[in-house]
């Protein structure tokens, strides 16, 4: 595998100019663990003072953090590590003989995380191919982004008009927005402008949220393909076929693509050959979008059941039962997996061994998939109601009524703003540690899509056929 190179210099220089947490991240394609270790290396080489990287770590907030990730596997570790547990993969490291002058000297480099043959291409245009944007912000699913969000609604930035109902969840790389709609096209719209560049015209709706990584727009469609397009062109790169209509959104590594599909497999295709590593049968349909941790893939199926199972070899390691459907995907975060189920019921099982922790009982059906942070899960459900709960021991910390059944899965920023839809229309904006409203806005059709927060401004689709973005 190829190495990632961060010049030491510049990073320094970047801090030093107060670049935010996020933007470090997005401009050298870095985790947050990734950053995490960066940043550690950099004061124990004297090259940063601690009080200067104080402030960056103080951004993180309560997102749940990991200094090891896997680029293979997806394993996590909260430790410092070199060699993953789980595949054997050799993860590069940040090189000790870097001293102080390396840092004034403009070729030095930091290495970091180790990347598959794809991340050697070229820039597509005049665009770098930026790390992984996933649906749920990361292979964990945790609906957690780092940017400050809009604390105030001020204004409609603009609003994208498709031909039919936007359920799909957006995607953001490189100043562009992906995502889908009902009328079978996948879109690519200028982030600030609105302004389409493109359309990818599929035979049915386009209901999958898109993910975009090793410089392709990744996207299931209703006639069962797994769509891989130039996201300069929005041309068809290849295409993987299924046995049904694909609504998972994919979970990716520099390697490998794990998506489910209505034929209830659950596959795990191989990026460089375009071809199935293995496939898990469930007993039911996968709209459920995978989760990846510690070398397992969580997912949820139509036959009522939470499935873990091993992402080198397949196989199940643990099957959860519960009384209903589970259509969302999965939270993995500090060893647990949070998942809601149609029988009403928020589980939080242990990852290891499939164990059941707690369950809170909502009363209603839960369709959408939660978000965790700041020491609380939240969720939405077909009552109407957004509830806070306690992630160690399930108890409720506060509710909050809407005016319509909740699909849409919760999103968190920085700012401790937590936005959700609603089939009343709104978007709401909710505190999240009383869940009082701070702001909402009203479109003409019901809100499932889940928003996505890219620095000061909010995106989201609506069943009124439009994408949103709200500032």
């Amino acid at each position: 595998m190829a190495q990632r190179t961060v010049k030491a210099k510049e990073i320094v220089q970047d801090i030093r100019s107060r670049m935010d947490r996020a933007a470090l991240m997005e401009k050298y394609h870095i985790s947050a663990g990734e950053l995490a270790l960066l940043l550690k290396k950099l004061v124990e080489l004297r090259a940063l003072a601690p009080s200067e990287v104080a402030g960056i770590e103080s951004q993180a907030g309560g997102a749940p953090a990991h200094v090891f990730e896997c680029p293979e596997c997806g394993t996590t570790d909260a430790a410092d590590l070199d060699e993953c547990p789980h595949c054997g993969a050799i993860v590069a490291k940040i090189e000790a003989e870097m001293m102080e002058e390396e840092v004034a000297a403009p070729d030095r480099q930091i290495v970091g995380r180790p990347t598959g043959p794809e991340d050697k291409k070229p820039a597509v245009g005049s665009q770098e191919i930026l790390a992984p944007t996933l649906f749920r912000a990361d292979l964990q699913r945790t609906g957690f982004y780092h940017s400050k969000g809009v604390e105030t609604l001020t204004e409609l930035k603009w609003k994208f008009r498709t031909g039919g109902w936007v359920s799909s969840s957006p995607a953001i790389a490189s100043k562009v927005i992906y995502f889908g709609s009902w009328d079978g096209c996948l879109y690519a719209v200028d982030m600030e402008t609105g302004v389409e560049k493109w359309r990818y015209k599929t035979e049915g709706p386009v209901s999958s949220s898109p993910a975009v990584a090793s410089g392709r727009v990744y996207f299931g469609t209703s006639d069962g393909q797994l769509c891989a397009l130039d996201p300069e062109t929005g041309k068809l790169t290849w295409n993987f076929s299924t046995g049904g209509p694909l609504s998972s959104s994919a979970a990716i590594t520099d390697v490998m693509i794990y998506f489910g599909g209505s034929d209830a497999n659950l596959y795990a295709v191989e990026i460089k050959s375009q071809s199935t590593k293995w496939k898990f049968k469930a007993g039911g349909l996968i709209s459920s979008s995978p989760a990846l941790a510690s070398g397992l893939i969580c997912f949820g199926s139509y036959d009522a059941r939470l499935y873990a199972v091993d992402s080198l070899s397949g196989k199940a390691q643990w099957v959860f039962k519960t009384g209903g459907p589970v259509s969302a995907s999965p939270i993995v975060a500090e060893g647990m997996v949070y998942f809601g189920s149609w029988d009403g019921t928020l589980y939080a099982v242990d990852l290891e061994s499939g164990q059941e922790r707690w369950n809170f009982k909502s009363g209603s059906k839960v369709a959408g998939c939660a978000a965790v942070g700041y020491g609380n899960i939240f969720f939405g459900n077909a009552g109407a109601r957004v509830y806070g709960v306690d992630i160690r021991t399930g108890q409720e910390r506060w509710r909050k009524e809407v005016g319509g059944p909740i699909s849409s899965s919760p999103t968190l920023t920085d700012s401790r703003l937590l936005y959700i839809g609603s089939a009343d229309r709104c978007l709401y904006v909710l505190d999240v540690e009383s869940g009082v409203e701070r702001w909402k806005f009203k479109t003409e059709g019901a809100v499932n899509s889940a928003a996505v927060v890219h620095g000061e401004v909010v995106f989201f689709g609506s069943d009124d056929g439009h994408l949103y973005a709200v500032a």
